[in-house]
């Protein structure tokens, strides 16, 4: 070899190597890593899920149980709306979940850790990568942490289950004018909508929402929170309503039960299950960055049955799970396919144009 071909191998050598850190710092470190920083951190302060100091206790046992060494969780009981602003008033967090808009918002504010989640072993994170694939929207860093999902709700003192509708479409009867309630917030049509492309799934729900609006039904404010309640005041025997609205009025022997979408609406190929992705996400400026992820990646893939029971849960289908959700769905025969979301940003945009749209008509704003 010439001295010329030698010192260019060198110099190419040299560009190689000097690239390599700057790569090996932007895949994150090693798990092992992660684990032991974690260990020395041994805390961690998370935003969005609300927990209360039950739950609080749960997750501390359930992560020593988990990883073998204690730590400290501190529960911001703030509600996931109100985020955001807290974010931008001061407030420091090392965890935070919510939708997919929530989480841009926060990173806009002060920024979500990039971090290669393919370093946490499958065989301690089941399904981490299928996670990170089914996080509430493709551009944030983040990991799916549970799903929403929405139902009918029906007043059991008030109806039996042979009198139930299997689809939106039913409540447009004659039969249930007056007699049923649909939330201000018209999140199911939004999602409902993404059985076809933007304009006709825009025309269909549009449509469906003033037919459900002409047959008078109760416009309940505060979103599925609200409509629930008027179920179980027996204002009327029917709503639909997200899942986790509904489990904290059951649990407490409210006369009320869910009851899923049995039939296709108009136009649609399947009896489809309207839900939100809600998503887990680590903090770039976290004060206990290893514990940041390890949290992370522990919370979407191994939440404690004890806490997740009641929420709308990431894994509503997966073998094993045995929350209240995972059982509704299977003890209808409802599947995994029907569970519909939005994934990609155009769909999360369809949504929102439907139900804002929607919803105007059940204000009265709009026809």
């Amino acid at each position: 070899m010439g001295s010329c071909q030698f010192h260019g191998l060198v110099v190419i050598l040299f560009l190689v190597s000097s690239l390599a850190a700057p790569l090996r710092l932007l895949a994150g470190d090693s798990y092992d890593e992660i684990l032991a920083g974690a260990k020395k951190e041994a805390k961690v302060v998370v935003s969005g899920p609300n927990y209360d100091p039950d739950d609080v206790a749960a997750l501390e046992r359930g992560f020593k149980k988990k990883f073998g060494f204690a730590a400290q969780v501190v529960s911001d009981p703030g509600h996931v709306r109100e985020l955001p602003a807290r974010v931008a008033g001061g407030a420091k967090y090392d965890v935070i979940n919510g939708s997919g808009i929530t989480a841009s918002q926060v990173d806009e504010l002060v920024g979500l850790q990039k971090v290669d989640w393919s370093v946490f072993p499958d065989e301690v994170f089941p399904g981490i990568m299928e996670n990170y694939a089914n996080r509430s929207r493709p551009g944030i860093p983040c990991l799916l942490y549970y799903r929403f999902s929405w139902a009918f709700i029906y007043n059991t003192e008030m109806l039996s289950e042979k009198d139930l509708p299997g689809n939106l479409e039913d409540l447009t009867d004659p039969k249930w004018k007056n007699r049923f309630i649909v939330s201000n917030l018209a999140v199911p049509l939004g999602m409902m909508s993404l059985q076809w492309n933007y304009e006709e799934g825009k025309k269909r729900m549009v449509d469906l929402a003033r037919r459900l609006k002409a047959n008078n039904p109760i416009v309940a404010s505060g979103g599925s929170p609200g409509a629930t309640a008027k179920v179980v005041a027996g204002e009327a025997p029917i709503a639909t309503a997200a899942f986790t609205a509904v489990i904290g009025y059951m649990n407490k022997g409210a006369p009320i039960a869910l009851w899923p979408f049995k039939k296709p609406e108009v136009g649609a190929k399947m009896a489809v299950q309207p839900g939100l992705n809600q998503s887990i996400c680590a903090v770039k400026t976290a004060q206990y960055p290893n514990m940041s992820k390890l949290f992370t990646a522990w919370l979407s893939t191994g939440l404690p049955e004890e806490v997740g029971v009641n929420r709308g849960h990431l894994r509503p289908f997966r073998e094993g799970d045995n929350s209240v959700v995972a059982k509704f769905y299977k003890s209808h025969g409802i599947t995994k396919k029907q569970f519909l979301t939005h994934l990609t940003e155009e769909q999360e945009k369809q949504r929102k144009d439907v139900y804002t749209a929607a919803s105007k008509i059940y204000a009265g704003l709009a026809k």
